[in-house]
């Protein structure tokens, strides 16, 4: 099985590291390199998951009320 290698300093070690990207409120989880850092991968968490699916359910329902809406009309 071949070793995980960073890009740019071929380092085989990698740990979990926070970011905060600029213009956002909130920091990002990733994954990164433990000898130069480099960002290799964005973790998602259990509540961003969740976050996600909440705003999904919400577009859905506003999508199912506007094709109510547009039944009722005809």
């Amino acid at each position: 099985m071949a070793a995980a290698t960073c890009l740019k300093c071929e380092g085989h070690a990698f740990e979990r590291g926070r970011i905060m990207p600029l213009g956002e409120q909130h920091a990002v989880s990733v994954l990164q390199c433990a000898d130069c850092g480099a960002v290799v991968g964005i973790l998602e968490t259990q509540s961003s998951i969740e976050s996600l699916h909440k705003q999904v359910a919400s577009i859905d329902a506003g999508i199912m009320r506007i094709v109510k809406a547009m039944q009722d009309l005809s």
